[in-house]
């Protein structure tokens, strides 16, 4: 396939393109949903095109879904895995954007914050260290479903929360049968346990 506006994605550490699905419609919308990190903006972006029968992308057709800030000054965990549930909500796995530390992520020294998970994966109000889950609507707005860890309007949370505390989830599976969510992730990094 060819990314349209390939250029203006960032390409170094786990940062690039992130993750892609296709619509539970696709057959007849023909939508492809792409998860990448902007290349002049420190954030990652979660967009829908149109793929065409040559199995290009529409550039015309790019509906920005979702936004969120990153940080680029230390690597890496951005996650990225994406898939649906039977009722077409789309699930989004989001890594903590922290860096790699031998000690637990908590680290409130200072110059230490893109090491310290508080800021992301504990943070009730950041979309990092997160599953996400949305419902995409045909005009490219999503709306919130029921049952997302917070209801929409609480203070200080945002509503496409569906599980935090996560450090860098990539696959994740609904089953068919139950409904259940499995993800798999990478493990901390340290190597035995600390005070920071």
């Amino acid at each position: 396939t060819k990314y349209a506006g390939a250029d203006g994605v960032l390409k170094e550490a786990e940062e690039g393109l992130i993750g892609i699905t296709l619509d539970p419609k696709f057959a007849t919308n023909h939508f492809v949903y792409l998860l990448y990190a902007e290349q002049t903006v420190t954030k990652h972006v979660l967009a829908r095109w149109v793929l065409n029968e040559f199995d290009e992308l529409v550039p015309e057709s790019k509906k920005v879904i979702l936004e969120y800030g990153t940080q680029r000054e230390v690597c890496c965990h951005t996650g990225g895995g994406m898939t649906w549930d039977a009722s077409g909500n789309l699930l989004l796995l989001v890594g903590d954007n922290t860096g790699v530390n031998l000690t637990a992520h908590t680290d409130e020294r200072p110059g230490r914050a893109n090491w310290d998970d508080q800021r992301t994966a504990a943070n009730t109000n950041d979309l990092r260290g997160k599953i996400l889950r949305i419902h995409p609507e045909p005009d490219g707005t999503y709306t919130i479903p029921a049952g997302n860890l917070f209801p929409k309007g609480t203070p200080g949370t945002r509503p496409e929360i569906y599980a935090m505390g996560l450090r860098n989830p990539w696959r994740i599976s609904v089953d068919s049968k139950t409904g259940f969510i499995y993800w798999g992730e990478i493990g901390p990094d340290a190597v035995e346990d600390s005070a920071n």
